[in-house]
């Protein structure tokens, strides 16, 4: 088995010797398509991680009438906490919205342009699932006529789930026209190969080499070629994102960038598999027919 092997790994090799340039090509060609699906990869797990990191801050702001009175705002808040879809409630009376503004923006001449304080007495509702912030925004819309209005960040999550979906959903169409293009470019190199050796594998079917013994060393072939485009992806993918993070980071540091190790590994394993299946699907088709229409 061992020795079997062996003939099988040296064959492969003496073949892609005689192909140098075509295996070039084909590595390339599967590495520049597993570094784009990679970075769509990357950019839809960056999308998602900011949707989930904004939807964790997500809040439900209810702005009171300024006729509503104490007794009535704790009552407000009293019946807002008893809700099951409600994780903490938090009242921001005008007066300390006003001190914030004003600590915020100290070089602002407020007494100038403002006479009275205009910020509205605030309670903040926080929801145990994001999910139902929209419909919750609706019902407090009608629930209280101490209620003026209602504002939450519900839309901008929706615009973040959208653009995610459309980067996901065109990213793929891309990446499949550019996997079909490497599996055609893979069949081609192998098929040459084949070609090329045409004689040599007649004579070893003369003398009792089955098609599953001559396909083995292609079959290898196609094995190294995916390994190695998966391999040259990763790294080149590997390095420059994190010297995006690291960039990136510096610039704007309070952006939510996903640096997850266990994602990042899953993302990279992904790429790795697919190089693979790429080399060794395109080399099984090939010589398939190879050996159909030739021999």
């Amino acid at each position: 088995m061992m020795t079997d092997f062996i003939f099988f790994l040296s064959e492969a090799i003496t073949g892609m010797r005689r192909s140098g340039l075509m295996i070039l090509i084909s590595i390339a060609t599967i590495s520049v398509s597993l570094i784009v699906l990679g970075m769509f990869l990357l950019m839809s797990a960056n999308i998602a991680n900011l949707g989930d990191f904004m939807a964790s801050k997500l809040e439900i702001r209810l702005y009171l009438r300024q006729s509503a009175s104490e007794g009535g705002e704790s009552d407000l808040r009293a019946r807002i906490a008893k809700m099951k879809e409600v994780k903490s409630v938090k009242l921001v009376t005008r007066d300390q919205a006003w001190k914030k503004f004003q600590t915020n923006y100290p070089n602002m001449p407020l007494a100038d342009w403002v006479r009275s304080n205009p910020l509205p007495d605030t309670i903040y509702v926080k929801l145990i699932d994001q999910k139902d912030i929209e419909s919750m925004a609706a019902y407090f819309r009608r629930m209280d006529s101490l209620i003026d209005d209602v504002v939450y960040g519900g839309v901008i999550a929706q615009q973040i789930k959208t653009v995610s979906n459309f980067l996901r959903y065109s990213g793929f169409v891309l990446v499949g026209l550019l996997t079909l293009a490497t599996l055609l470019i893979v069949m081609n190199t192998i098929r040459l190969t084949v070609i090329a050796r045409q004689h040599e594998i007649e004579i070893m079917q003369l003398v009792g080499a089955t098609n599953q013994f001559v396909r083995w060393p292609f079959l290898i072939e196609g094995l190294i070629i995916g390994s190695l485009g998966s391999g040259v992806s990763i790294i080149i993918l590997k390095f420059f994102y994190v010297f995006f993070v690291q960039w990136f980071q510096d610039t704007i540091p309070y952006f939510p960038l996903m640096y997850d190790v266990n994602t990042l590994r899953t993302i990279y394993l992904m790429l790795a598999g697919m190089g693979v299946f790429l080399g060794v699907i395109g080399a099984f088709i090939a010589v398939s027919r190879s050996l159909k229409t030739t021999f």
